[in-house]
């Protein structure tokens, strides 16, 4: 394989070659260099190079902006020398130049120097997006600084807010414009419409991410900081924040002369304002909610902790019901013990559940179910193609976000051709998002037919979405040459798009014909105040802007190496890890890459490498193949982070921000066979023979087993146990008292 490409081969490809760059992308026009003096030119053009660094395996292409990246240090140069003028020209010229091309948001390597997380750990690069650069450097201008952009450029921020708030998104709108002008005068006013459109219509998280980024990078300019703080307390009860609200109890205490908190009528104390946190949490979290459980995320939340306050003991099965996963779901049967495959299998199915029924997804249908009893529930007809799916990577699943069930379904199928049986191309799904509207019964919208004519008409999104408040986040791929890897964000509701950005660019095993031997995949994302994560399978873990897709950072890792074909055959990885999406808790994240023989630990904020450990960690160690889940563990004051990993026959937990091994858990005889969760600071890991094994997180210490009506992955939901593998779903009462009431820190779930 060839190594990593040169500055003059990423400009080919990024240029010529890539689908979504025009040729002359990345170069400025030249109207936009004649605005440059030429000692602007000179100091971007003597920036020293980055210092030399191991290549990838693969060859990874991204949306690189090398003279946008030169300007960008020329201006921090300036800034640093006092050439204020320079410098506040040069950050308003690259913002205006990000984004407007086909390639969409841009990226530049990362000045800080790459190093290994441990020793003798590869070298691996990082990236920054561009204007989140100009964004950060912009606010660290000196007063003067501040002052001379405002005066320069206050009257385009204020045309832009105008506009914005007129537009048919405003809210989106409005972030735009904040990105382009993010110290103008206006930029306090634009964050503080923003919170109030979100406010408006219950989006309690874009409220409190608005608001918190108007505290921190404006609080000294508002005029009244304690009444965006109440704001934002609000915002933070409501969502179960307990020590946010905590925070901000004591900042409005100081704020107030008698030192109360008043969000109403009467003055509210700490404790009741925490109790009421805590109260929200729980709600939110699905707690106690008996008669109508829901679980509308296949992976909970960011930590894959699960929605439920029973212990997690489970008794005998209240149904099995079996289904032909890939084909027409065989007729509903009564469970009778025995009748259930133990053989382990790969385990692909994630159900939800809504007021009392079970969705399970299969690659071209949704399956129904009563929480009840298991009798079939109404038929939701199909939209697609019959597909018998052999590809054991894919993950089956969806989520449920005001009443819209969004599922990825098959739609088309590329079609194998073989020449005296040596193959030239091989069969290749495209699945699209379609939203079924729960409370009509019916197909609200289909991408196979809305996103014809765009963009995006040959993207393929074959992992399940993750929801956030009406906007469904999901990953894709496209076929063009190179396999192009993005993330897309749409309404839940009608199906629009809202934002889409292209990430990387990579390749899979390929024919001797030089076509893809295999269908590329993606991971789910995971989305965690306000930023995407998403761990591309191409090479990279990158973070993005929840609400207009913009690049914060893009982190390499070391990848398996896709070799050329040997004969007339493709030379596949041995790619043992599951389709896991991101960890994200105590500001790190955590992720295992399908194309990696490792697992690693980022910083969230920065990308920057905290860990990473191998996925046999030696020849007679177990094969980690699922992240479970993590949580916070210890004792108040001295509490820690830790995530549970699991495979072959092995159970490991580790520090999330360190990565020190915390306990490991040999299972003698046995094969984790499924995806669990963390319930109660209690890890559940399936394995074969119809069982789930017990540990306690904090301690490593076995708790015991249950048997469960089939082999696969678990999940919690109000006091109910769910079970999908071998074909077949399972559900389960939670069996022991309820544990009692949390304490008020509120942590984990």
């Amino acid at each position: 394989m060839p190594g990593a490409p040169t500055d003059e081969s990423r400009r080919a490809a990024e240029g010529r070659a890539h689908p979504d760059t025009p040729a002359g992308q990345r170069r400025t026009s030249n109207g936009l260099m004649a605005l440059l003096r030429p000692g602007f030119l000179v100091a971007c053009l003597l920036v020293a190079p980055v210092s030399a660094q191991e290549s990838p395996a693969n060859q990874l292409h991204y949306p690189l902006a090398e003279e946008l990246a030169g300007m960008l240090r020329a201006a921090d140069a300036a800034r640093a020398a006092g050439k204020l003028e320079e410098a506040v020209d040069l950050y308003r010229l690259v913002l205006d130049t990000d984004k407007q091309g086909r390639a969409g948001y841009q990226l530049a390597t990362s000045q800080e120097p790459a190093r290994p997380a441990i020793p003798g750990a590869p070298v691996t690069r990082r990236y920054v997006g561009i204007t989140e650069w100009a964004m950060t450097s912009l606010r660290a201008l000196p007063p003067e600084g501040l002052k001379l952009f405002r005066a320069r450029y206050d009257y385009r921020a204020g045309s832009a807010m105008a506009e914005a708030r007129a537009a048919k998104d405003p809210f989106r709108a409005l972030a735009r414009a904040y990105e382009l002008f993010p110290v103008s005068s206006h930029a306090p006013k634009v964050l503080e419409l923003m919170a109030d459109l979100a406010l408006e219509r219950a989006e309690l998280e874009r409220a409190l991410l608005t608001l918190e980024r108007l505290l921190a990078h404006h609080g000294g300019e508002l005029a009244d900081p304690p009444r965006a703080r109440r704001k934002l307390l609000i915002c933070a009860m409501a969502l179960g924040r307990v020590e946010r609200v905590r925070e901000l109890a004591r900042e409005l205490q100081r704020d107030d002369p008698k030192g109360r908190v008043h969000l109403g009528a009467r003055p509210l104390t700490t404790d009741e304002l925490v109790a009421r946190a805590v109260e929200a949490q729980s709600r939110r979290a699905g707690k106690g909610d008996e008669g109508r459980p829901s679980l509308d995320l296949v992976r909970i939340d960011p930590a894959n902790r699960a929605a439920t306050d029973a212990r997690p003991q489970v008794g005998a099965p209240t149904f099995v019901r079996t289904f032909e996963a890939e084909r027409e779901r065989i007729a509903a049967r009564p469970f009778t013990p025995g009748n259930v495959a133990q053989t382990p299998a790969r385990a692909r199915h994630q159900p939800l559940v809504r007021d009392g029924r079970v969705f399970v997804a299969t690659a071209d249908q949704v399956l129904t179910y009563d929480l009840a009893d298991g009798e079939e529930g109404p038929r939701i007809p199909r939209v697609g193609p019959p597909f018998v799916d052999d590809n054991e990577r894919v993950q089956f699943g969806g989520a449920i976000e005001q009443d819209m069930l969004v599922v990825p379904l098959v739609n088309e199928v590329l079609r194998d051709q073989q020449y005296r049986g040596i193959p030239i191309k091989v069969r290749i799904p495209l699945r699209k998002l379609a939203g079924f509207d729960l409370s009509g019964w019916r197909w609200a919208w289909n991408h196979a037919q809305t996103l014809a004519g765009t963009p995006l008409e040959r993207w393929s999104f074959p992992a399940p979405p993750t929801t956030v408040e009406g906007v469904v986040f999901a990953p894709a791929f496209s076929i063009e040459g190179f396999v192009n890897s993005h993330v897309a964000a749409f309404d839940a509701r009608t199906g629009e798009r809202l934002w889409d950005t292209w990430v990387v660019s990579g390749q899979v095993e390929q024919t001797m014909f030089g076509e893809q031997a295999t269908e590329p995949l993606c991971t789910p994302l995971a989305v965690s105040d306000g930023v995407v994560y998403h761990a591309t399978s191409f090479g990279c873990v990158a973070a993005l802007d929840a609400i207009t897709g913009r690049p914060l950072w893009v982190a390499e890792y070391e990848q398996l190496e896709v070799r050329p074909p040997r004969g007339y055959y493709a030379d596949r990885r041995q790619i043992s890890w599951e389709s896991n999406a991101p960890l994200v808790e105590g500001g790190v994240v955590v992720a295992a890459p399908l194309d990696s023989p490792r697992y690693l630990g980022l910083d969230a904020r920065t990308g920057e490498r905290v860990w990473d450990a191998r996925q046999r960690s030696s020849a007679a160690a177990g094969e980690m193949r699922y992240l479970m889940g993590a949580c916070a563990v210890g004792e108040p004051g001295a509490r820690q982070a830790a995530v549970v990993v699991a495979g072959g026959g092995e159970v490991r937990c580790l520090s999330v921000r360190s990565g020190k091994l915390l306990w490991s858990h040999q299972l003698r005889g046995r094969v984790v066979a499924g995806r669990g969760c963390i319930a109660q600071g209690v890890a559940l890991v399936p394995v074969d023979r119809n069982e789930v094994l017990l540990f306690e997180v904090e301690t490593g210490k076995r708790l015991g087993n249950i048997t469960v009506g089939t082999t696969g992955n678990v999940v919690l939901v109000g006091g109910h146990a769910l079970v999908t593998g071998n074909g077949a779903v399972a559900v389960h009462r939670l069996g022991g008292a309820a544990a009692p009431p949390a304490p008020p820190r509120g942590q984990d779930f």
